[in-house]
């Protein structure tokens, strides 16, 4: 392949086609000096005369014949290749889609997410997992399709689409005993808090507002990510900050109540992230049109 220039090898075509040098040079516009000097090449390359007159005409040896075959399949395979264009049916693809989340996104995106795709790809399926420091060589290597959540930006190379807006709420049980329909920043203070040390997100800026406001806050209890907290604040007197999509969702059933925070917070999106290499691959760009619909029209 380094030795010859493929475009000679149109030459052996045209030759077997037309089985004359002044009417190969014609169809392929160059001169008839130009085809003998690169069947001369081609002789040599191939070591055989590969063409030889005859009263016919410029009749293949054998050995011309068999790679005039090769030839032909190697074209219909590049013209396939060259017209080839990938589909995604949904409704027929049993794909096995891989998305990671943050905590938060595994209770207030995958009901949704489920329940949309019951209704316009049946078969589809999620692999749901955590965000973590290896995300983006994940999403990059192709490992993983998606990632969604309060995420900072993974930098050069990856795509981003902001899905909704989110706050910053506080959660705490129906029938606190110290705190009614207000929450002032004294009793934030004075009040016992559950904290959640997330890794890989987006908010640890609670704490930096903290910290910047000089607002004391009492830990009572640390706990790993958001999932199971609902039992801890509805049976204690645990004050817990939470996004308000999530805080609204515990407090469904009655037992907790949401309050604004008594001090502000800047709100922030929850974005979904993937790499710049499947931004065109059809079934990744409907997972996200998919996604961005679900959010973007609720």
């Amino acid at each position: 392949m380094t030795n010859i220039d493929l475009k000679l090898l149109a030459v052996i075509g045209e030759l077997h086609r037309t089985r004359s040098v002044s009417q190969a040079a014609e169809r392929l516009e160059l001169s008839q000096s130009t085809i003998s000097m690169s069947l001369a090449k081609l002789r040599k390359h191939f070591k055989d005369p590969l063409f030889v007159r005859t009263s016919a005409g410029m009749e293949p040896t054998p050995h011309a014949t068999e790679l005039i075959g090769l030839l032909q399949k190697a074209e219909s395979l590049l013209q396939s290749a060259l017209e080839h264009h990938v589909v995604f049916e949904p409704l027929a693809s049993e794909r096995v889609f891989r998305i990671q989340s943050t905590d938060i996104a595994q209770v207030t995106l995958l009901p949704k997410l489920m329940q949309r795709l019951k209704r316009i790809a049946p078969s589809v399926a999620i692999n749901l997992g955590r965000i973590s420091q290896e995300t983006p060589k994940l999403l990059e290597s192709g490992d993983m399709d998606l990632a969604v959540g309060f995420i900072p930006a993974m930098g050069a190379g990856f795509c981003q689409q902001r899905l909704f807006k989110d706050r910053f709420v506080c959660a705490i049980r129906a029938d606190h005993p110290r705190i009614e329909k207000t929450l002032s920043v004294k009793q934030y203070e004075a009040e016992t808090h559950l904290a959640i040390a997330t890794t890989g997100t987006g908010h640890g800026i609670v704490e930096k507002i903290l910290e910047a406001k000089k607002i004391r806050r009492n830990v009572g209890v640390t706990v790993p990510s958001f999932l199971g907290i609902v039992t801890l604040i509805a049976s204690s007197d645990y004050i817990a900050t939470l996004p308000e999509q999530l805080a609204r969702h515990l407090a469904q059933p009655g037992n907790i109540r949401v309050l604004p925070l008594p001090f502000e917070v800047p709100p922030y999106y929850i974005v979904q992230h993937w790499h710049e290499r499947y931004s065109q691959d059809p079934a990744s760009r409907w997972l996200r049109m998919v996604m961005a619909d679900l959010f973007l029209t609720s």
